[in-house]
């Protein structure tokens, strides 16, 4: 079985080398035809000319993303497996400027459908292996009004109203959506485990306002609502009422965005300090009879290109560090969870637009939460190499590997290693 299970997921990664290696090397000789690339750049042009004519005439911009997985674990953990899960995410930006004159003015409305399993239950580890591994279903996704103001003086204020997705403006970095594991993709998990923090596919009602300074500032603040049967697995985002006994979720961020050593450098870089404060509801605490109603953490991260070819700005290395800590031990799973890695971009030959990323994870959990459990919960680390071969401007796939140190903070549990591929397609 684990002989089968590793060379089905080598057989699938070295196909998706081997086409997106020769669509490289026939590249010159395609150029000319309707169905280059294997038909992918066609069908990609296809779609692009259908979402600007689209928009040219309506002022309405469809969108689609959708992220498949295909991982095993041929060694360690609890047990072996396989499995496949995806997200499908799709919907519409109406530019209310050009349907109606409303300067400044976007209206966004989207669905989801999720579906498979969750790799991360056969090996018993807490950072789950696929971001695809989320609530499964469809469901209603997000619906919200955005206003940017521009002001005199070149700043920029702008606020959202609706039902929104926390994810979508605090705790991420942009080099966090290339990666597999959802222990990082595209928030780190701790904040997850410590929070009712929402990403993808999950929205409520919510408000967020954003101020930005010419000088590579920005300050964003966010009040959302937190129902009780947010995290179940019934939830399909179509209950649109506010009850008295809902939650609530405040956070606060603050963003850097400097260029270091002149915009001419190329070495860009992203740095962000938050906060979160939530309660309003009771919650049960670890290894006791009591409650307590509310709990705040904090998170700091950020990420700098380090090193840009000259000529070539397409070819560089970044570097991406950061950390939460979460104080309020009595409730909140994982007191510290810490995370870095490296960027390599444009440095395969004829492949100028894959990248190669590496990470590193480590979550350690709460005394209170480990006194509860049978087995005691220390701390769970894991390292993350992936390839991300760029078919096209909308088409990649990644080979993937993972290994698991410590799953669940249970010695008890060998260690894991995961391979796999994901397939990203993003319109």
């Amino acid at each position: 079985m684990m002989k089968s299970i590793i060379v089905k997921i080598a057989a699938f990664s070295a196909c998706a080398a081997a086409f997106s290696a020769s669509a490289q090397e026939s590249q010159d000789a395609q150029v000319n035809l309707p169905y280059g690339n294997f038909g992918l750049n066609y069908l990609s042009d296809r779609i692009s000319k259908a979402q600007n004519d689209l928009y040219g005439e309506t002022g309405l911009n469809f969108f689609f993303d959708y992220y498949a997985t295909l991982l095993a674990n041929p060694y360690g953990g609890e047990s072996q497996a396989t499995n496949y899960n995806h997200i499908m995410i799709y919907g519409l930006t109406a530019d209310m400027q050009k349907i109606a004159g409303w300067k400044g003015a976007k209206f966004v409305v989207s669905g989801a459908y999720n579906a498979g399993g969750n790799l991360s239950n056969s090996i018993g580890n807490f950072f789950s292996v696929s971001e695809a591994s989320v609530t499964a279903g469809g469901m209603f996704y997000e619906m919200y009004l955005a206003q940017t103001v521009n002001l005199p003086w070149d700043d920029t204020f702008k606020v959202r109203l609706g039902r929104m997705s926390m994810g979508d403006t605090f705790c991420s970095l942009p080099a966090f959506g290339y990666l597999v594991s959802g222990g990082i993709d595209a928030n780190p998990e701790a904040i997850f485990s410590n929070s009712p923090f929402t990403g993808s596919t999950i929205a409520t009602w919510g408000i967020t306002a954003q101020y930005s300074t010419v000088e590579n500032l920005s300050f964003a603040v966010g009040l959302y609502q937190v129902p009780k049967n947010i995290n179940s697995a019934g939830w399909n985002g179509t209950n649109f009422t506010i009850n008295s006994n809902d939650g609530y979720m405040m956070l606060a961020q603050a963003t850097w965005s400097p260029t270091l050593f002149g915009e001419d450098s190329g070495l860009s870089g992203v740095y962000q300090i938050g906060g979160y404060y939530y309660g309003g509801y009771d919650m049960q605490e670890f290894a006791s009879s009591g409650s307590r109603s509310n709990a705040y953490g904090f998170y700091i991260q950020g990420q700098q290109t380090v090193w840009v070819k000259d000529g070539n700005p397409n070819n560089y290395v970044a570097v991406w560090a950061g950390a939460q800590y979460a104080p309020v031990t009595s409730v909140q799973q994982m007191t510290w969870m810490a995370y870095a890695g490296l960027q390599f971009q444009g440095f395969v030959p004829y492949r100028p637009n894959d990248g190669i990323y590496i990470s590193w994870l480590s979550g350690w959990f709460s005394n209170a939460y480990s006194n509860s459990q049978q087995n005691g919960a220390s701390y769970e680390s894991v390292v993350e190499a992936t390839y991300v071969f760029q078919l096209n401007n909308n088409i990649s796939i990644q080979p993937d590997f993972q290994y698991i140190m410590r799953p669940y903070g249970n010695t008890n549990i060998d260690d894991a290693m995961v391979i796999g591929t994901q397939l990203l397609v993003s319109f």
